[in-house]
């Protein structure tokens, strides 16, 4: 479970991850928990995932971990507050999607599809999910603790505000449960290639699954990600294994 040190934002999700939460209001009276994951790699630099607003309190509880090398945008939606992190932390280094980058001209930025050359690929390895690139996500397996972390690819909001938010997860298939957007079918351009990402992330051995939006999923963290493609994987689901070596890209 989430450890939290009383008065401090950051909250310890496994050894070496940690999350900071932020409430994201959308037109219309849409709320939704939002979460920026912090991993601390090796060297004990931070690598920012998704970041949030930064005031001057959640700063110095990340500057107590590590400096700030690198901040990451994982699709092409998570991209508010990237401004205000580059400003906190002009040395980092910003990777965005292909897709995000196109939106968003005035950042310097570099490409995460370039998957040989992140410099933390062997300790957190990135996945392109392909054949929805509208979103363009990346998601992101922390191989030392064994967790899975994705902004858009799973939602697991078990609590919500707002009289409109109930219908808006109603509508996308997600209201109190762990699941995937039905956004993600209503993108797909190739679903043979967003089948095949997902096979790939179905190989990964994760037992735990840190999302941008809602609770953190720590109990049979694989088979409810299998529940949640069923849609897309079908029949050939049961073939998969559940634990097999998690692959290089």
């Amino acid at each position: 479970m989430p450890h939290e040190t009383p008065g401090h934002r950051l909250q310890q999700l496994a050894p070496s991850v940690w999350g900071a939460e932020h409430d994201l209001f959308l037109p219309g009276g849409v709320h939704m928990p939002g979460r920026m994951t912090v991993v601390q790699l090796e060297s004990g630099a931070l690598l920012l995932h998704s970041p949030i607003p930064i005031d001057a309190e959640l700063a110095a509880e990340l500057a107590q971990l590590g400096p700030v090398e690198y901040l990451v945008a994982p699709n092409s939606l998570h991209h508010l507050h990237l401004g205000s992190a580059l400003e906190r932390y002009p040395r980092a280094k910003l990777y965005v999607p292909r897709a995000l980058a196109a939106k968003r001209g005035d950042l310097k930025l570099a490409d995460l599809g370039l998957l040989e050359q992140l410099p933390w690929q062997e300790e957190l390895a990135a996945l392109h999910i392909e054949g929805a690139p509208k979103l363009d996500e990346f998601v992101f397996f922390h191989r030392p603790t064994k967790t899975l972390i994705v902004a858009d690819y799973f939602f697991n909001i078990n609590q919500c505000r707002g009289w409109l938010t109930p219908w808006v997860l109603r509508l996308t298939g997600t209201y109190r449960r762990f699941a995937q957007s039905r956004a993600w079918r209503w993108s797909a351009k190739d679903r043979a290639k967003l089948k095949a990402s997902a096979e790939q992330l179905l190989a990964w051995d994760f037992e735990r699954i840190v999302v941008a939006h809602g609770e953190v999923v720590t109990a049979q963290a694989h088979e409810k990600a299998e529940q949640a493609l069923r849609w897309l994987m079908g029949t050939r689901l049961n073939a998969l294994p559940s634990a097999t070596p998690a692959p290089r890209h």
